[in-house]
């Protein structure tokens, strides 16, 4: 990041926003390990940011809003900052700059579309066609009788399990009275659901309103980050601990064993926090 050297970003004029963000860093008197302390942003994320690096950065949005908070951190206008990323790296047409990709030979087709001069036209034989034709039917004439026969051996089958149906009854009423005569009566499988329920965490994420980055970890395991877009929404499960980490905290909402606790944190702000089920609870 020193004056004299070529920063990654100044080729396509993307070098000031860096600069004005280093120099405002060193008026401060701040390292970049004090900043990254204040910002909960990683120190090689900023060191991206001040040299227009955006390729550490894992997407576009992402940078957008690790600028925003960077800037608005060290006292500079981090929407408007945040505005000029985005206007910058717009693709080229977007900007109203025409772009003609050079001719390849490579691109050229190999037959002409009109097809090879001189080449004759083959005809199918008449025999072969009502081959065909004979062949088709015979096969829908076959499919036809297996369905038929399949509706027949289905409708047996029903028969038979009605008049099965009466006598399972009668057995279940015998053993379920002596059940209830001899001993307790086994836990319900609804019972059995509803403990299981209770010792697991469940967290619901969604995204609202703007692009969110996310990193979710089930018991100290990442089981899932990426750019969420808005309307994206899933539930983690996990026996101990759920994870959220976001870099745009106010876009991300989080439900836990059905309870809404609101979002994760405010706007473009980059926060990381767990939920238990005593937090649950």
């Amino acid at each position: 990041m020193e004056d004299g050297n070529h920063t990654p970003g100044s080729s396509n004029g993307e070098g000031k926003i860096g600069r004005v963000l280093e120099r405002a860093r060193r008026d401060r008197g701040l390292s970049l390990e004090e900043a990254e302390r204040a910002t909960k942003i990683r120190k090689r994320y900023l060191v991206g940011l001040e040299e227009d690096d955006y390729t550490v950065l894992p997407d576009a949005v992402y940078a957008q809003g690790f600028l925003k908070t960077y800037a608005n951190f060290l006292g500079l206008d981090g929407a408007g900052l945040s505005q000029e990323l985005r206007t910058r790296r717009k693709p080229r047409r977007e900007r109203g700059l025409s772009y003609a990709p050079p001719e390849s030979e490579f691109e050229r087709p190999i037959i002409n579309p009109g097809g090879v001069s001189g080449a004759r036209k083959r005809k199918i034989p008449r025999s072969t066609i009502i081959a065909f034709g004979v062949a088709a039917l015979v096969i829908a004439a076959l499919i036809g009788a297996l369905y038929f026969v399949g509706l027949n051996v289905r409708a047996s089958t029903g028969d038979d399990v009605r008049a099965e149906a009466p006598a399972n009854e009668e057995d279940q009423r015998a053993s379920g009275g002596g059940a209830g005569q001899g001993g307790e009566r086994p836990a319900s499988g609804e019972q059995v659901a509803n403990e299981a329920a209770l010792d697991t965490l469940r967290v619901g994420v969604s995204v609202e309103g703007s692009p969110a980055w996310i990193r979710v970890r089930s018991d100290s395991e990442t089981v899932f980050e990426r750019v969420a877009e808005p309307g994206y929404s899933r539930t983690f499960e996990a026996r101990r601990v759920v994870g959220i980490e976001a870099g745009n905290a106010g876009a991300v909402s989080v439900e836990v064993n059905g309870q809404d606790v609101g979002p994760l944190g405010d706007p473009g702000q980059v926060l990381d926090k767990s939920y238990t089920l005593k937090s649950a609870g």
